[in-house]
């Protein structure tokens, strides 16, 4: 099973960007997505953002939505496969078989005022901060970058250093891992209050992250 990539085409970074969202690649049936958009098959990242900046891209969400969200807070999103094979017909990344890298995402990066990258996924095989440093960039990912799961690029990449860091996964899934993170650990007598503590945790997180954009 092959796929192609339906969406980094028809959006492109965009030279005012400063933060980029930074992916795989979507599952290989998109037709049954909530929106026809990244991460449009189940939405949640685009749930989670919409949590946190008070429904600014609205009810229900919708691709408009979406792209005028990132727009205004000057959020790119992409991501580093443009092709693949798949083993199977989940959407697991260790089932890839990556066939074509998107080695554009250098010339837009350079050419837009990004100084922020945030990955859906980390170090390991087709995750996207391994294919976009290690088969992209051609660095090493070293024992420190992936305790730290962040490293600052040498400006001699994009003309200025550009913080590469690992997002909380979106995931309803990935809950149960970042209750028992030392980040929510520290703080999660804040969240007492709340029915969703770790959920609202996270709202929390990427407001923190996305909030100065504009």
């Amino acid at each position: 099973m092959k796929t192609r990539h339906q969406f980094v085409g028809k959006y492109p970074i965009l030279t005012k960007s400063e933060k980029l969202i930074l992916g795989t690649i979507h599952p290989h049936f998109t037709e049954k997505f909530e929106v026809q958009f990244f991460y449009g098959n189940r939405s949640s990242i685009w749930k989670i953002l919409n949590e946190a900046f008070d429904n600014e891209i609205g009810d229900p969400i919708t691709v408009e939505g979406i792209v005028n969200f990132l727009r205004s807070r000057k959020i790119a999103i992409s991501d580093t496969i443009l092709e693949c094979l798949r083993k199977n017909q989940n959407a697991l990344d260790s089932d890839l078989i990556p066939e074509k890298l998107n080695y554009g995402l250098i010339d837009q990066i350079r050419n837009s005022t990004i100084n922020e990258i945030l990955f859906t996924s980390g170090f390991g095989k087709n995750n996207a901060f391994k294919l976009f440093y290690v088969d992209i960039l051609k660095q090493k990912i070293t024992k420190k970058i992936r305790e730290e799961k962040f490293v600052l690029l040498d400006p001699v990449h994009f003309g200025r250093p550009v913080l590469l860091k690992i997002l909380v996964s979106p995931s309803g899934s990935a809950n149960i891992q970042l209750s028992r993170s030392k980040d929510y650990l520290d703080v999660k007598d804040n969240y007492v209050g709340y029915k969703t503590p770790v959920k609202q945790f996270k709202v929390d997180l990427y407001k923190d992250i996305f909030k100065n954009t504009i």
